[in-house]
C-alpha cells in the first residue's frame, strides 16, 4: 500500500478513509502511469467518490516527486470550486493557480483561452492533468475529424503534461465520436468485407478504461442508493381537437403516452413542459418527498427542466404545493451561492436546468423529477447520478419520476445492466383516481383546475381549419383514472416483463 493511501485509511485527519474500490483504483493508477503509459481513465459510477481517488492520487504523485503541479478541469464552476477544495484538503496546499499554489482548476470553457499559458507553464514543471467528466471533449489523436475545441485543445496541452487523469461514469459520446488520450481497441464487424478490413477507418473502436467501477458494484457495498425508476402512463388517453381541414371536433383514444406520442400533432418536447403533464410527475415526486422527510428532514428533491422559463413555471408550481425551493439558473444572481447554501440547508427542492446535471455533489438529493427534453442516455444517467450517492444507512432506495417516453423506457431498461438482477426494477405508475364525477377531466394551458390527479394537453394546431379556427386552436387530451388506469407497480427488468407489456398493450 502507497504511503498516501495508508494515510488516508487510518490517520485520524478530517478526511474521509479510502473505500476498498478507491484503493484498488489508485494502486493500478501508481503501477500504470507511466512514460510508456501517460494516460489513465477511470469509470466510476456516480456517486462513487472518484473525485478522492483522483486527489489522493494527485498528492502521492506529488510526495514522490513525480509531479510538481496538479491542473484540473471540469464542466462547470460548481464542480471546478468542489474538485479545487478537495485537491487542496487532501494535499494540504493551496490549488487557487496564484504564488506557492500546487495547481489551478479551470472549466472547459477557460481551456482554450488559457491554452498558450498553461504550455509554457508545463515547460517549467511536471505537471499531472486531471480532467473530469472527460465525455465533454471529443477528438482522437492525428485525426482532426469529429474533434471538438476542447478535444483539439487537450490534444495540444497533453503533449507538455506529464501524466493526464480522465475521470467518468459516462465515458462516451452521444455523437459517437473518440474521447482524446484514451486508448480505444479497434474490432472488425462482424459484417465486413476484406477490403473494408484492411481500411483502419472501417474498424469499431471499443474504448478501454483502465478501472472500472459499476453501478451494481456501488449498490453492494452499500456505496450508492438503488434506484426505483416510475414512468408514469396511463391506458385510457382522450384526445380532442379541432381537425385542420373540416373544423369538425374530433376524438381519439390511446392505449399509453408512446401511443399519444404517434400523433403529429403531439410531441415529447412539448407534452413535458405543459402545465397537466408537469403537475402530475411533480405530485408523484412530492408525495414520495414527503413521506422520505418523514424520517428524515433534510431529504431533497430535484426537478431537471427544459430551459429558464420552464425552471421558473416548476419552481412555481411547487411553491403553490407549499414546498420550499431554490431556483438555480444560469439566469439567477448568485446561483452558484444558492446552490452552496441549498448543499447545507433543509430545503425540499432544487430545480434547475443543466446546472445541478452532472458532477454536482448534494447527498441529500434523494427524489428526481425528470422534465427536461433532452433524451440521451449519458444524460439520463447524469441526472439519475445526483440522487444515488448514499449518507447513512437509511436511504438506501432513490426515486426518479418521468413520463413514460419510448427513449427514456429504453435507457431505465438498460441501467439493468449495471444494477443486481434482484433489485433492477421499473415503474409504471398512472395517476390517482380524480374527485367523484370528474373521471375524464379535460385540461388546458393555463390555470390548474385543481385536480392533480389526471392530466392533459393543450397545444396550438399546425394550420388554421376549414370553418376558420385561428392557428392556436388548443388540443385537449385527458387521461381517465378507475378501472381505466395502470396500477403502480415494480416489475423485473426481464425478458417476460416486455412480452407481458406486449400483451398488455402498454406500449
Amino acid at each position: 500500500m502507497s504511503r498516501s493511501a495508508h494515510n488516508h485509511q487510518f490517520s485520524g485527519n478530517n478526511l474521509p478513509p479510502l473505500r476498498s474500490w478507491q484503493a484498488t483504483c489508485l494502486q493500478q493508477a501508481l503501477k500504470s502511469l507511466s512514460d510508456n503509459r501517460p494516460h489513465f481513465l477511470c469509470q466510476a459510477t456516480p456517486g462513487a467518490g472518484k473525485m478522492l481517488m483522483a486527489a489522493v492520487l494527485a498528492d502521492e504523485l506529488l510526495g514522490q516527486g513525480d509531479i510538481e503541479y496538479v491542473i484540473y478541469l471540469g464542466p462547470t464552476r460548481a464542480v471546478v470550486e468542489r474538485a479545487v477544495q478537495a485537491l487542496s484538503q487532501v494535499t494540504g496546499q493551496p490549488m487557487h493557480g496564484q504564488l506557492g499554489a500546487i495547481g489551478a482548476g479551470l472549466t472547459y470553457h477557460a481551456l482554450q483561452h488559457r491554452l498558450e499559458e498553461l504550455k509554457r507553464l508545463c515547460t517549467r514543471a511536471q505537471v499531472l492533468l486531471i480532467w473530469d467528466e472527460s465525455h465533454h471533449a471529443a477528438g482522437l489523436e492525428g485525426q482532426s475529424a469529429g474533434a471538438n475545441q476542447w478535444g483539439m485543445a487537450l490534444l495540444a496541452l497533453e503533449r507538455h503534461v506529464r501524466f493526464t487523469l480522465a475521470l467518468s461514469g459516462t465515458p462516451w459520446r452521444t455523437d459517437g465520436s473518440c474521447l482524446p488520450l484514451l486508448r480505444y481497441l479497434e474490432v472488425s464487424s462482424p459484417n465486413e468485407s476484406k477490403e473494408e478490413d484492411e481500411s483502419r477507418d472501417s474498424k469499431t473502436r471499443q474504448l478501454q478504461p483502465d478501472y472500472v467501477y459499476t453501478l451494481q458494484e456501488g449498490i453492494r457495498d452499500g456505496i450508492c442508493r438503488y434506484p426505483r425508476l416510475q414512468l408514469v402512463d396511463n391506458r385510457s388517453i382522450e384526445m380532442t381537437r379541432f381537425h385542420p381541414r373540416t373544423g369538425r371536433r374530433e376524438t381519439r383514444h390511446y392505449p399509453s403516452i408512446p401511443h399519444l406520442l404517434k400523433h403529429p400533432a403531439i410531441d415529447y418536447r412539448s407534452l413535458v413542459r405543459l402545465d397537466a403533464p408537469l403537475q402530475r410527475v411533480l405530485h408523484r415526486g412530492c408525495e414520495q418527498l414527503d413521506a422520505l422527510r418523514q424520517r428524515n428532514p433534510c431529504a431533497a428533491g430535484l426537478v431537471v427542466a427544459s430551459d429558464i422559463e420552464h425552471a421558473e413555471e416548476v419552481a412555481q408550481r411547487l411553491e403553490e404545493r407549499g414546498a420550499s425551493v431554490c431556483l438555480v439558473t444560469s439566469k439567477a444572481p448568485r446561483a452558484h451561492a444558492h446552490l452552496e447554501r441549498f448543499r447545507e440547508d433543509s430545503t425540499e427542492w432544487i430545480v434547475s436546468v443543466g446546472m445541478v446535471s452532472e458532477g454536482v455533489d448534494i447527498p441529500r438529493l434523494q427524489v428526481c423529477c425528470y422534465l427536461s427534453h433532452i433524451r440521451t442516455e449519458q444524460y439520463f444517467r447524469q441526472v439519475l447520478g445526483r440522487i444515488i450517492r448514499r449518507i447513512g444507512n437509511d436511504d438506501a432506495e432513490c426515486y426518479f419520476y418521468a413520463l413514460n417516453e419510448k427513449c427514456l423506457r429504453h435507457f431505465a431498461r438498460r441501467l439493468s445492466d449495471d444494477l443486481p438482477d434482484d433489485l433492477a426494477t421499473v415503474s409504471l405508475a398512472a395517476p390517482a383516481a380524480p374527485p367523484r364525477g370528474n373521471s375524464s377531466a379535460e385540461y388546458s394551458t393555463g390555470e390548474e383546475t385543481g385536480n392533480p390527479s389526471g392530466f392533459g394537453v393543450s397545444e396550438s394546431s399546425s394550420a388554421p381549419s376549414a370553418a376558420g379556427q385561428a392557428q392556436d386552436e388548443p388540443i385537449h387530451v385527458a387521461m381517465a383514472a378507475g378501472s381505466h388506469e395502470a396500477a403502480a407497480h415494480d416489475v423485473a427488468f426481464s425478458q417476460a416483463f416486455y412480452e407481458r407489456l406486449v400483451a398488455l398493450r402498454l406500449f
